[in-house]
């Protein structure tokens, strides 16, 4: 059985694979990661582990965000 925090690790890098690929746009990203401080902890891991993955400058956007927003 699936625990909850695995299940949210999945949601969160799938949702980060959708936006690198440009289905989605930063805006969502955003809502989906939201602003609880482990999710987005969670998102900057799964970034990391999607390094080499979709649109380069979608990544650099989101790892912005992301430092941007954690304080």
């Amino acid at each position: 059985m699936k625990t909850i925090e695995v299940t949210v690790e999945r949601y969160i890098r799938k949702s980060i694979q959708a936006y690198l690929e440009g289905k989605k746009d930063l805006p969502w990203i955003a809502g989906v990661i939201g602003s609880a401080h482990s999710a987005k902890a969670q998102a900057a891991d799964a970034l990391r582990c999607l390094t080499n993955y979709g649109d380069p400058l979608r990544a650099k956007a989101l790892s912005d965000w992301l430092q941007s927003s954690a304080l």
